[in-house]
């Protein structure tokens, strides 16, 4: 009679166990649940995460597109890839430009005033997603005519990686 009431009690047990994990309630790993504006993003298992910048810079000119100076570049070196996309901007100016002063990456300035719209985000890549990029922040910087592009881009985007350091930090996972 005791070893029909253990059994009954073990497949009683088995049962409530599996009811829990099928209906989600009980969960054995990091299903790692993103909310994010339209509902929650499932990464599951993160295999590979980085922080992200974008640089876009706005002319205030219908006349003018936008240029985008980084599009979801590494935070940790974007400065050579903002030095090389302005080098080739600088690299087109000088070829129209026969006899003047030759324009560098470092001394690249606007006539006009513009603006600078900064991005930083994480990238992951992830059991669910192969691909998702949670946008953290996004923050608009004004440029001043004659104001050197490289220098006040680094300077502005500096600041604002400090200034969400917190927020980057809370959304990673792989430490």
């Amino acid at each position: 009679m005791r070893s029909v009431i253990a059994g009954s009690t073990i497949v009683g047990a088995a049962l409530i166990l599996a009811s829990f994990i099928n209906s989600g309630e009980l969960r054995f790993k990091n299903e790692h649940i993103i909310p994010v504006a339209g509902g929650a993003v499932k990464l599951g298992e993160v295999y590979d995460e980085h922080q992200i910048v974008s640089l876009v810079l706005n002319f205030n000119d219908k006349a003018f597109p936008d240029e985008e100076l980084l599009q979801q570049a590494n935070a940790g070196d974007y400065k050579d890839a903002l030095k090389g996309k302005l080098g080739k901007l600088s690299d087109l100016i000088n070829s129209g430009n026969k006899g003047q002063d030759k324009v560098t990456a470092e001394n690249l300035s606007l006539k006009n005033p513009a603006k600078l719209e900064l991005t930083v985000a994480v990238r992951y890549r992830s059991e669910y997603q192969p691909s998702f990029t949670l946008v953290i922040s996004k923050k608009t910087v004004d440029i001043p005519a004659n104001a050197p592009i490289y220098k006040t881009s680094v300077d502005s985007l500096d600041s604002f990686l400090k200034e969400k350091k917190q927020e980057i930090d809370s959304s990673l996972y792989l430490k």
